[in-house]
């Protein structure tokens, strides 16, 4: 019987790419879609952009970036997340040896959660960046679990294990089951600031005084001015490196 479950990349499906923008993963308000789906990335690297179907429908992606990197944990994008971005679209105009693959987003339409696909889904990125070629496969990972402890440093965050010595984050242990190791922290891996006004209809908070505070979906506290009718949020992400070789990878902090 043939396997239902198929992957296909925008480059071998244009056809999908509608879909492909319209899946429903669960990300926080004030993260929006524009910053996930970066459009330069999905035109100008179709090929590594992942869409999964169960028979004819759409249900995961997998968005990914190329770019340069010479394996050293001191020299990964200082801006994680927001860095990628900026670097992929840099080496690409400047036409660097894209030999890095980075993941930025493993999504699963909310329709079809619960059924284990968050492993297979970034593990057919991790395959696809094999078969590419690609030298290095890293990821800047938003450890989801941190949204119930925001106001806890990343670093005493990525230590925390169960019982049974796996870690306690559920998205850092997929990864670390899939052989993933830790090797930085990204502290600002993503910036996002906006006027009062917007905050307070992304999460229906007050927002009325100066400081930090805490809203749904975040994983760090927002700063708010109220004096300057701004706040800024910025996101901490743990920087894991995926061996594409039989070459045991180095092996970093929290490894």
């Amino acid at each position: 019987m043939t396997d239902p479950i198929q992957t296909f990349s925008l480059a071998q499906r244009p056809d999908l790419l509608p879909a492909f923008l319209d899946l429903y993963i669960p990300w926080p308000a004030f993260i929006e879609p524009t910053r996930l789906l970066v459009e330069w990335g999905i035109h100008a690297h179709a090929e590594h952009q992942l869409i999964v179907l169960d028979g004819d429908t759409p249900i995961a992606r997998a968005a990914s970036l190329p770019l340069h990197w010479d394996g050293e944990a001191q020299t990964l994008p200082r801006r994680g997340w927001d860095g990628v971005i900026e670097q992929s679209a840099t080496d690409t105009y400047n036409r660097a040896e894209l030999n890095t693959l980075c993941a930025l987003e493993a999504g699963i339409d909310t329709g079809y959660t619960g059924r284990g696909l968050s492993q297979a889904v970034f593990t057919a990125l991790r395959d696809h960046a094999r078969t590419a070629g690609f030298e290095y496969f890293i990821a800047p990972v938003r450890p989801s679990g941190k949204t119930e402890f925001p106001e806890m440093p990343i670093e005493d965050y990525v230590e925390r294990r169960r019982d049974d010595g796996q870690r306690a984050d559920n998205w850092l242990r997929i990864h670390e089951r899939i052989g993933g190791r830790i090797i930085a922290l990204s502290h600002t891996s993503m910036t996002i600031s906006a006027p009062l006004a917007t905050w307070r209809t992304w999460t229906t908070q007050p927002f009325t005084t100066t400081g930090l505070t805490t809203v749904d979906g975040g994983i760090a506290p927002v700063y708010v001015n109220a004096d300057l009718d701004y706040a800024v949020y910025i996101e901490p992400n743990v920087w894991v490196r995926h061996r594409l070789t039989d070459t045991p990878a180095e092996e970093g902090q929290g490894s």
